[in-house]
């Protein structure tokens, strides 16, 4: 909604058609290389290790840095609204706060609380969000029910527009996800995969319907309301038909904020139990709790990491302004690690699996994927956003000019531990 403004639909489609071709790429290195290390593992096996190397460090500006910097603005959103309704005032960093140690809590205790945890939050989310569209649906705004919104016109501009796919491709991002739980998944050579995909088409049928009736809720003739609205405009809506019970999307909101923490957690620490096993990382990471079987060093980590940033760059630029940098710096960054794991794809089925080439999921969707991804992400930095999101591109290359430094420092690792064969 920031940069697409009332095209907010558009911009999910066209970045929905993109995320598919990754993922259906990315289920087919998961099939064979199944590994707690995701990305990280495919690229070290199809490129080489110092590229898995870089891909992790890439990879490092997603799942490690986003779960503070969306809990410090959902901290925002909630106290600015409880505030305004109700008198209560909760700063934004007891929310940051409460929300992180609530994630590695639920990391600790096993995947299994992670996954359940996931399902629950998800599906209240859903339940919550699907029935706020179809209100709007049922009760339109000024324009009734239309197609507007899917228009390239109602984006403030094509700049706004580009810089909404690229962060649309972030939001998608939960669908890779399953990789890294591949060693503690049964049969992962199948489920892994689905999971990717299956989750992925979810994700997009739920985003670009729920951003449709939400519109259509508001007004189509009053669209540039929307845009200009100083207030939450999804809040605004809940109001009009729901009265009182719009609290609930306030609640869907922190659902959503937590789901998103709980699922980049796994992500990360997986990542960083898996780098540390290979020698990349210290060895101490690589320490599992004797009775859950959880890398504990790896959530502790991963906790730092996220109270650093969130407190941090929440107090130095203020929440929101924080959203906005770090939002575009991890969609960058993702550009780059779905691009290596891209290369790894051609690579290996061109190469070492020839027989098992697929022209269409293994030449046209990886290629076409990344060149939309480089178009998306050099028209979202040219010309260059206002500040501070400008300096998303600067921090994304000055990471990787360090991140080849470092790699070509290091001694060169061995590939990823793989699961065995399934039967």
């Amino acid at each position: 909604m920031l940069f697409a403004g009332a095209a907010v639909p558009l911009a999910l489609v066209l970045s929905f058609g993109i995320a598919l071709m990754l993922a259906l790429s990315a289920a087919e290195l998961a099939k064979r290389f199944p590994s707690a290390g995701g990305y990280y593992a495919y690229t070290s096996r199809t490129l080489g290790p110092r590229a898995g190397f870089l891909t992790a460090w890439m990879y490092a500006l997603y799942s490690p840095i986003l779960p503070g910097f969306m809990l410090a603005y959902l901290g925002s959103v909630l106290d600015a609204s409880l505030r305004a309704e109700y008198g209560v005032h909760v700063p934004w960093w007891i929310w940051l706060a409460g929300g992180a140690c609530l994630t590695a809590v639920v990391a600790y205790r096993g995947i299994q609380l992670s996954v359940g945890t996931l399902v629950v939050l998800g599906l209240l989310e859903v339940a919550i969000v699907v029935a706020l569209a179809v209100s709007g649906l049922l009760d339109p705004g000024p324009g009734g029910v239309t197609a507007q919104p899917f228009r390239p016109s109602t984006a403030p501009s094509l700049h706004g527009l580009y810089l909404a796919v690229v962060f649309s491709i972030g939001s998608y991002s939960g669908w890779e996800a399953a990789a890294p739980l591949a060693e503690e998944s049964r049969a992962a050579r199948r489920a892994v995969p689905l999971a990717m995909v299956v989750s992925l088409v979810g994700m997009g049928v739920f985003m670009v319907f729920c951003s449709w009736g939400i519109l259509v809720g508001w007004g189509s003739k009053n669209l540039f309301g929307f845009l200009l609205s100083r207030e939450f405009p999804t809040f605004v809506l809940a109001r009009r038909v729901w009265g009182g019970a719009w609290v609930l999307v306030l609640f869907a909101l922190l659902n959503s904020a937590l789901g998103v923490a709980v699922a980049c957690n796994n992500v990360a620490t997986r990542m960083w139990y898996s780098m540390a096993r290979e020698g990349v990382l210290p060895r101490g990471l690589a320490a599992l709790h004797p009775r859950h079987r959880t890398p504990t060093r790896a959530i502790a980590l991963q906790l730092a990491v996220v109270l650093a940033l969130g407190l941090g760059l929440g107090a130095w630029l203020g929440p929101f302004q924080a959203f906005v940098l770090l939002g575009l710096v991890f969609s960058l960054a993702l550009v780059f690690v779905y691009g290596a794991g891209n290369l790894g794809v051609v690579r290996y089925f061109t190469g070492e699996a020839r027989r098992e080439l697929n022209p269409v999921l293994h030449l046209v969707f990886p290629v076409a994927s990344t060149l939309a991804l480089a178009w998306a992400a050099w028209k979202s930095v040219h010309p260059l956003p206002p500040s501070p999101t400008r300096y998303a591109p600067v921090v994304v290359a000055l990471w990787l000019a360090l991140g080849l430094v470092v790699s070509l420092r290091s001694p060169p690792q061995p590939a990823p531990h793989e699961l065995a064969e399934e039967t």
